[in-house]
């Protein structure tokens, strides 16, 4: 246990002008200077030319402390200035990553299970591996000299690699103790992440753009929420505080180490043996690692266990770099033949999670899940593996480690898992379903499925939960289960008309519910003939435009008009049911037009997830389409007279753009926009206001309404794909309204002139567009 340290050395470190951000814009001018690569400056600009002073700063103040690191990680104000200085220096320089650690040599132990110190002990062994900067910036003729001679002489301090080693080392023989521990269990995980070559990042973190600045430009996560700066009241409500933690722990992010220190294929025999360490002595009958799945602690340690083992194969490191790449670049080519865009890019607003590696047959990550499931390779019973799925299910620790497992398995060992699990079986995924808990796993196998047919076969089964009622009933709040089987029926296209028509039996079931009478009616079915005939006059007696209000369940603040609350998971139902064969959206898209008034509407569009999730849905469907192309129509009429306010609002003024670009004909885009001139002078007042104007040209509508229909015109076939043009729709439910007329006559010449045919015939062909019809199709637009 180190000493308490010096009151000086607070006063003094906490004296200090430091600042992350004014730091690391300081080291990106000097180091874009010295790479010249700067932009041109004032030659009288002497600040531009020197060492960042804040680097310089923390530098110093770290040569200063350097004897005392330990004892002011223990300390309230010192850790904080310790893991201020560690932000600002480690980034830029290995030299200080090792003093760091060396300070803190012997009492590993001690900071992982203090509440300040085990913060200060992550910081450092995150930021450790990441550098910012290929050149150790302490060997600078600025920094100071003490850290120059450690930068001459490697000996003086161990190597980076060393330290990692010598931290595991310590904690390695308390990890029984530390798994359970509130503290201990975090810096495990930094530990695993560290070995890995991977970063843990938390979700909730990304909505704050200040620290996901910080992340992004010092590498560090600030740990704890961000302190809003106006005052407000207490909440006293445990409920929300227990389900925002539990929330958190199922967020989090694996990402990539980019430019690592330490190449990590050295740790793997490490990780390895520390992995074994972590786990224990291997069971065949459920024991303490399964008390330790369901841990407040050691469960979220073992799920980022999982994911670090799977993330860290060389197989899937080298193929994840290279997806993360071309994703980047805007390459789509790469995807997995069964991943569509929907699954592939992930929405924070739709709820669409991130597509992640899978662990291997036989591999290291395989091996643990097995251990926690005690699960029997190679036989077909199992034993205790159903009755620990189904116990891991219910618990609410438990249940992420499931789900975990559900996302990271290869596809074998994932159909193995339903079948062990009864997750197949109506009645027993109705009482999963009815679980407070483990409803959530049942929501995960939905985003998880692998395949069509067993998209199919578990959309059967799910459509009975949904008939029933129980998860249409909003006091059961199990509408979750409504939104994943809808995006699983639009990802796959499979089982759209009978969800739609499950949704209105559930919608009928919970009228029932409350009225006696219908009820009683109910209950006097028998056979299950007379069942499938009952259900057909259920489901024609309640209409699908009927339901879609109530599953958005827009509701006002009664204070305050203005504000309003929707449903989230109902609105991400509507939205994914717009992604249906645009024949099924028909009565979707009139019961947001038809059944929601004109003020609901417009505070849709000015509320951030519905803004998405329904006008979204439909301006960024097949517009071209008679059924979408009338509905785009019908809501400019609807919402007449409001289009000014929503194009001067933070959130409205992108349905206003949407709806411009998706309007089918150029009156009615003409008609929008008259709209839009009456109220100029509001719309320049603010940038939402000037960019619909700019998207809209309603500056040079005003001057000259010939020109604009001209430049509108020219825009929209800027805007058109080419290939679209030029080669016909095969499909018929995407026929657009006005057909390219022009291009049909190229390729009636195209025919007569050089194929030989007759020109009143069309091989008939049932493959799809092939490189050679492109070239064909583009030599022959060339030459015409």
């Amino acid at each position: 246990r180190p000493r308490r340290p010096a009151s000086e050395t607070i006063t003094y470190l906490r004296g200090l002008p430091l600042d992350i951000r004014q730091a690391h814009e300081e080291v990106t001018e000097f180091l874009l200077k010295s790479n010249g690569r700067a932009a041109p400056v004032d030659d009288d600009d002497d600040d531009f030319d020197s060492f960042p002073q804040t680097l310089a700063a923390a530098f110093s103040a770290l040569d200063e402390v350097k004897g005392e690191i330990a004892s002011l990680a223990g300390d309230e104000y010192g850790s904080q200035s310790i893991e201020l200085l560690t932000q600002i220096a480690v980034p830029y320089s290995e030299i200080a990553a090792r003093i760091l650690l060396h300070a803190c040599s012997g009492y590993y132990l001690h900071l992982a299970t203090h509440r300040y110190g085990s913060h200060v002990l992550q910081s450092i062994l995150e930021l450790s591996m990441s550098p910012l900067s290929q050149q150790d910036l302490a060997s600078q003729e600025e920094a100071p000299p003490s850290l120059r001679d450690y930068a001459q002489d490697e000996g003086s301090l161990p190597s980076l690699y060393d330290l990692i080693m010598g931290v595991v080392d310590e904690l390695a023989p308390h990890s029984s103790d530390l798994v359970v521990h509130l503290c201990g269990a975090h810096v495990l995980r930094t530990l695993l992440c560290v070995l890995g070559g991977v970063n843990l990042v938390a979700s909730h973190h990304h909505h704050d753009n200040y620290h996901k600045g910080l992340l992004d430009t010092t590498g560090a996560l600030l740990r704890g929420r961000p302190k809003s700066k106006k005052k407000k009241k207490k909440k006293h409500n445990s409920a929300d505080e227990s389900s925002s933690a539990l929330h958190t722990s199922g967020t989090m992010t694996i990402t990539y180490l980019q430019n690592s220190r330490i190449d990590p294929t050295q740790f793997s025999s490490t990780l390895e043996s520390f992995t074994h360490t972590l786990l224990g002595q291997d069971s065949e009958e459920p024991g303490e690692l399964q008390q330790l799945a369901c841990h407040a602690s050691a469960g979220p340690l073992l799920m980022v266990l999982i994911r670090v083992l799977t993330y860290s194969s060389d197989s899937a490191r080298k193929e994840w770099l290279e997806v993360e790449k071309n994703t980047a670049a805007g390459d789509k080519t790469t995807n997995h033949v069964d991943n569509t865009t929907i699954a592939a890019i992930a929405d924070s607003r739709l709820g669409i999670m991130r597509s992640e590696p899978r662990f291997e047959k036989g591999s290291l990550a395989h091996k643990v899940v097995i251990q926690i499931l005690c699960w029997k390779e190679g036989h077909q019973k199992q034993q205790h593996a159903g009755d620990v799925i189904y116990g891991l299910s219910g618990e609410p620790r438990g249940s992420h480690i499931l789900e975990t497992i559900l996302r990271l398995s290869f596809d074998e060992f994932y159909d193995e898992l339903l079948e062990c699990g009864d997750f197949l079986s109506p009645t027993s995924l109705q009482e999963y379903v009815a679980h407070d808990v483990s409803n959530f796993v049942v929501q995960t196998i939905l985003t998880t499925v692998r395949s069509k047919e067993q998209a199919e076969t578990i959309l059967k089964i799910i459509e009975k939960v949904i008939a029933s009622g129980l998860a249409i009933d909003p006091k059961k709040k199990r509408r979750g289960i409504v939104w994943r089987a809808t995006e699983l029926a639009a990802k796959y296209r499979v089982e759209q008309d009978a969800v739609l028509k499950a949704i209105r039996l559930g919608f009928l079931s919970v009228n029932a519910s409350q009225d006696e009478s219908v009820d009683q009616k109910v209950a006097e079915e028998e056979t299950s003939n007379k069942k499938k005939k009952k259900q057909r006059k259920k489901a024609s007696a309640v209409e699908l435009k009927d339901c879609i209000p109530l599953l958005i369940d827009l509701r006002r603040d009664p204070v305050d008009d203005q504000k309003i609350t929707i449903d989230a998971a109902g609105s991400r139902s509507v939205y994914h049911m717009l992604r249906f064969s645009p024949r099924l959206c028909q009565e979707v898209l009139q019961g947001i037009i038809q059944e929601m008034s004109v003020e609901d509407l417009v505070s849709i569009a000015k509320d951030g997830l519905g803004s998405r999730c329904i006008m979204d849905g439909i301006l960024d469907g097949p517009v071209k389409t008679p059924i979408f192309a009338e509905a785009v129509k019908e809501l400019r009429v609807k919402l007449s007279g409001h289009w000014t306010s929503l194009a001067s609002d933070r959130v409205g003024h992108h349905s206003v753009k949407k709806l411009f670009k998706a309007l089918p004909k150029i009156d009615d885009k003409a008609k929008l926009v008259e709209e839009l001139v009456s109220g100029g002078n509001r719309l320049r007042g603010n940038a939402m206001g000037r960019s619909v104007m700019d998207a809209c040209a309603v500056d040079q509508y005003r001057e000259n309404r010939k020109d604009w229909r001209q430049k509108i015109v020219k825009s929209a076939t800027n805007d058109k794909d080419f290939l679209a043009e030029a080669i016909p729709e095969t499909s018929t439910e995407h026929t657009e309204v006005e057909e390219p007329k022009k291009a049909k006559r190229k390729r009636r010449r195209k025919k007569e002139d050089g194929s030989g045919e007759k020109p009143g015939k069309t091989p008939k062909t049932t493959a799809g567009i092939t490189v050679d019809s492109i070239i064909d199709v583009l030599s022959t637009t060339t030459k015409s």
